[in-house]
Order: C-alpha cells, then sequence, then structure tokens
C-alpha cells in the first residue's frame, strides 16, 4: 500500500505542477516500498538519489512559475526549497555513508515533508498566480 495517496487535498489545481508533484509522489511511494519489501542498498539508493534529482527539477520549474508571475513569497518559497534540498541531501549522504536506514519514521518524517509542502505552500502560490496567464 501506498505510504502517500494522491488525493484532492494535494491537487493544486495547476497542470504542470500536479503532473509534476504526482510523479514525486510515485517516486517517493517505490521507497516505500522498497523498504518495506527489503530490497538491497544499491536499489534503495538508486530511487533515493532519482527521487532527490526529481524533487530538485521540480523546485527549479517552481522557481521559475514564481519569478515569471511575481509570486509575493518567493523569497521564501526559495530558502524553503534550498531547505528542503539540503534535507534530503543530508538523508542521502547519511544513508550512502551508512549512518542512516531507511526506517517507517524516516518515510513518515519524509512523507510530512511532501504533503505539507504541497498542501501549505504550493497550494499558495497556484491561489496567488489564478487569474493570470500560466505557462
Amino acid at each position: 500500500m501506498a505510504l502517500i495517496v494522491w488525493d484532492k487535498r494535494l491537487d493544486t489545481g495547476h497542470p504542470q505542477i500536479d503532473e509534476q508533484h504526482k510523479s514525486v509522489v510515485e517516486i517517493f511511494n517505490r521507497l516505500h516500498g522498497a523498504m518495506k519489501q527489503g530490497k538491497g542498498k544499491a536499489e534503495m539508493e538508486g530511487i533515493l538519489l532519482f527521487l532527490q534529482d526529481h524533487i530538485v527539477r521540480h523546485f527549479a520549474m517552481e522557481e521559475v512559475l514564481m519569478a515569471q508571475h511575481q509570486y509575493s513569497r518567493e523569497e521564501q518559497h526559495r530558502e524553503l526549497h534550498a531547505d528542503l534540498v539540503r534535507q534530503v541531501a543530508d538523508l542521502v549522504v547519511h544513508f550512502q555513508q551508512s549512518t542512516a536506514t531507511l526506517t517507517l519514521p524516516m518515510m513518515n518524517f519524509l512523507e510530512d515533508l511532501v504533503v505539507e509542502h504541497i498542501c501549505g505552500y504550493d497550494q499558495h502560490i497556484v491561489v496567488e498566480l489564478k487569474g493570470k496567464v500560466i505557462k
């Protein structure tokens, strides 16, 4: 069973943002599945690196949208992105160095980051941009 189930609370109404969020959720759920199945470190590391890369690319796309449409909280949102990227990068490094393992509490922590970011912060971007031409 998926740890994060896509539902209306995660839907921002912006097709490009939602498509990328769905991909992040899918990759996250693959990582959770691999952890639950006891997959090897190499497989889990590959999924974790793919998730990290996808998150970085997604944040870059969001930041372009924010800049194009002069989002009022752009600076704070960029700082939040940078902090989340650092947290995920730290997790990857610790996992690679075998100083951290992917446990259910760790997955719950990551789930909270993903859901909180989408529901709390990204929803606000879309609300502010509604009525503007969004590309």
